[in-house]
């Protein structure tokens, strides 16, 4: 027996019956708004957010490589430097995110809001980046970061 109800072919209306956690009602509330009006107001907040996202990660990433670019010779650039080849493969240069406490205010919370575009995976870091792979793979170059070993049988 299966536990799936089978509506009439033609049944424009359909009758739900739910035990609604209190915790819940506004959530679900909100979702009834959406389905039965046609609105979308928390779709429209998540394009709003991405949006904002995005924002902030262009301007986060334009002051990330102004530092490296500028200062080149600091241990900050270094950070930052291992910071995007890390958010480019984690699994070859990891990244160990205690490191952003060595860098100024502005600059760790560059990499925090790139962090969060970045894990919505809509475009790796390099293709972001003003002047592409080359400025990474020069930039690894420059700081002598090299992929770790991983051994043969992971």
């Amino acid at each position: 027996m299966s536990n799936v109800t089978r509506l009439p072919p033609f049944s424009k209306t359909v009758r739900v019956e739910a035990e609604i956690p209190v915790s819940q009602r506004d959530e679900f509330d909100r979702a009834m708004v959406e389905i039965i009006a046609g609105e979308r107001p928390r779709m429209d907040a998540l394009d709003r957010d991405l949006g904002a996202i995005k924002l902030r990660a262009v301007a986060a990433l334009q002051s990330i490589e102004k530092a490296i670019n500028e200062h080149p010779t600091t241990g900050g650039a270094k950070r930052l430097v291992r910071f995007l080849a890390g958010l480019y493969n984690g699994q070859d240069y990891p990244f160990n995110l205690s490191e952003l406490r060595g860098l100024d205010t502005k600059l760790a919370n560059a990499c925090l809001d790139y962090l969060n575009y970045d894990r919505l995976g809509i475009a790796e870091v390099h293709k972001n980046l003003a002047n592409g792979e080359p400025d990474l793979h020069r930039w690894l170059e420059d700081y002598h970061i090299q992929p770790v070993l991983r051994h043969e049988h992971e």
